[in-house]
């Protein structure tokens, strides 16, 4: 699945994109669990993408991400992005495309998830995540109550995370959910 996932990387850049397997593999990689699902942040946008893997889908929903099914293995590919204006605390109203992998990494939820791989199997760690990997810490990237109101269903992950990794809730991040928690509904 790894080599897979490399061999897209190599095929967007080919095409003069940046792109970086992101999220939950690397988070499970890196702690030795395995994982089924791979996650590819790029600078190049669904159209671009389209160009690069002409089989690949579009959702319906326009977030910025493309389908693509390579060896049988679904990968979610998104363009590096911006997301403003949180409607109903749960989804962007409004989408922006960057070129910058340091800017769309700020838009996620949790340090432990905006951990990269590239191409070369080489960690990219702009937020600490790898630090709050060894401290087993789920902290939220930015404003811990911003993140929670910008989206509830980050309550369910953190605390998902909290308890199938073993790790504990930052405090901030704890105060966030109390805070918000009637937004679950």
């Amino acid at each position: 699945m790894l080599n897979v996932a490399k061999k897209v990387l190599e095929e967007i850049e080919e095409a003069g994109f940046q792109a970086y397997i992101v999220g939950g593999f690397v988070r499970d990689y890196l702690l030795g669990f395995p994982s089924n699902d791979i996650d590819i942040c790029t600078s190049a946008t669904p159209k671009e993408l389209k160009e690069i893997f002409p089989d690949a889908s579009i959702p319906k929903d326009d977030y910025g991400a493309v389908i693509l099914v390579a060896k049988n293995i679904h990968f979610e590919i998104t363009t590096f992005r911006l997301e403003h204006v949180y409607h109903d605390n749960r989804h962007p109203g409004q989408v922006e495309y960057v070129r910058d992998l340091y800017q769309d990494l700020l838009r996620r939820d949790f340090t432990i998830n905006s951990i990269c791989m590239d191409k070369n199997g080489e960690i990219i760690d702009h937020l600490k995540g790898c630090r709050d990997l060894e401290n087993k810490k789920i902290i939220a990237i930015g404003n811990s109550y911003d993140k929670i109101a910008e989206d509830s269903l980050r309550i369910l992950r953190a605390v998902r995370f909290a308890t199938t990794l073993g790790f504990e809730l930052d405090l901030e991040l704890k105060n966030a959910i109390l805070k918000y928690k009637g937004f679950l509904r």
